[in-house]
């Protein structure tokens, strides 16, 4: 993977947070006006607070993500110990436990989540 390749890869991943920012903000908009508006009671409420916090989670870690990727650039290209260039996935926070890749993989874990409690409240 060299430079270009990492630049293109980043610069989607960007376009696909800011895609999901935006989805989970108009989910979690209509699940607050329901909650607001129906004043729905027990199980219900439950799985709409439980959606709408979960597309809160997964708007958080796209803009995580948005701001990690913005410095990432800087650091083109990403290189291992050998000197070769290595996947933006597998870039470390700060030299943590989170990788770029995990980032991306929670903020879509959370919006399948949203999206299952949301269409469970739908059932119930």
């Amino acid at each position: 993977m060299d430079q270009d390749s990492q630049k293109h890869a980043i610069d989607s991943l960007r376009d696909w947070s800011k895609w999901l920012i935006g989805v989970d903000f108009a989910a979690a908009t209509g699940c607050v006006i329901v909650l607001q508006g129906g004043d729905p009671a027990g199980i219900a409420r439950l799985l709409l607070v439980l959606a709408i916090s979960s597309f809160a989670l997964s708007v958080l870690c796209a803009i995580v993500l948005t701001r990690v990727l913005a410095s990432v650039v800087e650091r083109l290209p990403l290189t291992g110990a050998d000197g070769r260039p290595v996947s933006i996935a597998a870039y470390r926070l700060s030299g943590g436990l989170i990788t770029v890749g995990g980032l991306a993989s929670a903020q879509i874990v959370l919006m399948a989540l949203g999206g299952g409690l949301l269409i469970g409240w739908i059932v119930v």
